[in-house]
């Protein structure tokens, strides 16, 4: 048995900028998705592409707060933890309740 050879395995490290898996675009959903959520309906892939080339957008939570807050209709007073919340359910989904039936898959 080949197997034997290697030493068991205590951990399993992911690597998530791109290298292993491409994941821009999905992030990118949940940021229109979050920013939608909070009625900022007119932030599109273009809206995120212009504001991620002006640099200094690395935190997609903090984009997507402001990318809201630059919209006409963006719901105004919203905390970086909400935002943050709605994007990570948008982003990895969520379980409510322990019920798989409610289970809302991600975007990941």
């Amino acid at each position: 048995n080949n197997m034997s050879q290697f030493p068991e395995a205590t951990a399993l490290l992911l690597d998530m900028d791109g290298v292993l898996a491409e994941v821009s675009k999905s992030y990118r959903a949940a940021i229109i998705a979050t920013c939608h959520a909070y009625g900022a309906t007119s932030i599109t892939l273009d809206t995120v592409a212009e504001w991620k080339i002006r640099g200094g957008c690395n935190n997609d939570w903090v984009l997507s707060l402001d990318l809201i807050a630059t919209d006409p209709n963006g719901q105004k007073g919203l905390t970086l933890d909400q935002v943050t919340e709605t994007f990570e359910n948008f982003y990895q989904g969520h379980n409510n309740n322990d019920n798989d039936d409610d289970a809302t898959k991600g975007l990941c």
